[in-house]
């Protein structure tokens, strides 16, 4: 009851932080939708929705576009299901969702929070990485053993006389990994790495010939996140459960040697980001991992963050408590390195972290949840994936 208590009255803890102007998106992976968060009040500020379009009279179509979670099996649902990853292109100006059940990734412009088109890809879209200079993303299509790379030109994406679906036409189709689940870009775009989430190996190709240059293997099958490191010198890959345990290895992108032996972090690892000489890990917690467990405990079981140096390659500290229930997932930093934002995958909430000074690790401190009307906070079911918008 004492961490019940206190995991409620997170909520209403002050949002004493430092002026920011960063916009935070949020996927909901049940209710189909988007949150859109003002990192200078930590409220939400928009709900965009991926369901059915506008009902159209004496047909069946359901009225949309907020009605995914409770239509998404009517006849003439049009919308998008399983709304998961999320990736932005460099200079912000463009939302890529992936939606995993659907198999469609939408563009959305965040400049005014709306659909600008959409392209079926192949089963399971995990995640779209767009690629440094914005003009193409990869799409880990983790249903298949693919890549399916997508054109991003302005002048198409935002041509209103174009079909939806004519707005990111897929230009190619590269061979890899089975269940491919993420791409990770070195800063200048020349080489992807590939992780895997059903096949114990990771790729890398060069971008530019879309041609493999070489495979190595990893400890795991489900490895659902990888990044390069800000230095370009590094590939730090999640391995989510192996024998019970979340593991990381990091890689040399040269020539995908490993740095130091994989180590344990802590069980359902998740997802990662780079904070100076620092990476910040999600640990969702105890087996199962979620969804799939008791949705009566699920919120309640406690997670973690790990935090390692990422030039000693030891974990330094963790952040651990109340404010870690519910399977901590995706995570992101807003651009001054001064706040970090966490979803929480069945918690149904996002928390805010104040990082202090961002090279210690120890002053880090929970802020609170992110806020917002009844009704956008009742959309945030399932909050998996964060990214943020300078």
């Amino acid at each position: 009851m004492k961490k019940i208590f206190a995991l409620l009255s997170l909520a209403a803890l002050a949002f004493a932080q430092p002026a920011a102007a960063d916009t935070v998106y949020v996927a909901n992976e049940v209710t189909d939708t988007v949150s859109v968060i003002d990192s200078a009040t930590n409220t939400i500020t928009a709900t965009i929705c991926l369901g059915s379009d506008p009902a159209i009279p004496g047909t069946p179509q359901p009225a949309g576009p907020c009605n995914g979670e409770t239509q998404h099996h009517a006849p003439f649902y049009n919308g998008h299901i399983g709304t998961h990853g999320l990736w932005l292109r460099p200079d912000g100006s463009v939302l890529l969702v992936a939606n995993r059940l659907s198999g469609t990734m939408v563009a959305v412009d965040t400049a005014t929070s709306q659909v600008l088109g959409y392209t079926p890809v192949g089963r399971e879209p995990h995640l779209a990485t767009v690629r440094p200079g914005g003009r193409e993303a990869w799409v880990a299509v983790r249903g298949e053993d693919h890549i399916d790379v997508l054109e991003l030109d302005d002048a198409v994406l935002f041509d209103p006389n174009r079909r939806r679906t004519d707005r990111m036409p897929v230009v190619a189709t590269i061979p890899t990994t089975l269940g491919p689940s993420m791409v990770s870009f070195t800063s200048g775009g020349e080489f992807a790495f590939v992780a895997a989430g059903k096949q114990t190996r990771v790729d890398k190709f060069d971008a530019d010939t879309r041609t493999l240059v070489a495979s190595a293997p990893v400890p795991a099958a489900f490895t659902p996140f990888g990044l390069v490191s800000p230095d370009d010198k590094e590939l730090y890959l999640i391995h989510k459960n192996a024998g019970g345990i979340g593991k990381l290895t990091i890689l040399s992108t040269s020539d995908l040697t490993p740095v130091v032996p994989t180590f344990d972090i802590g069980p359902c690892a998740n997802h990662i980001f780079f904070v100076g000489r620092l990476a910040y890990i999600t640990i969702g917690g105890p087996l199962p991992c979620a969804p799939g467990g008791d949705p009566a405990i699920e919120p309640f079981r406690e997670g973690k963050i790990v935090i390692v140096n990422t030039n000693s390659h030891r974990i330094i500290h963790e952040l651990t408590g109340p404010a870690f229930t519910g399977d901590p997932h995706g995570v992101w930093g807003t651009s001054n390195g001064r706040l970090l934002y966490i979803g929480h995958e069945s918690g149904n909430r996002v928390t805010a972290i104040d990082l202090g000074n961002r090279d210690n690790p120890f002053d880090d401190r929970v802020l609170g949840v992110v806020t917002g009307s009844a009704t956008d906070l009742g959309f945030m079911k399932q909050p998996i994936d964060v990214v943020i918008k300078p």
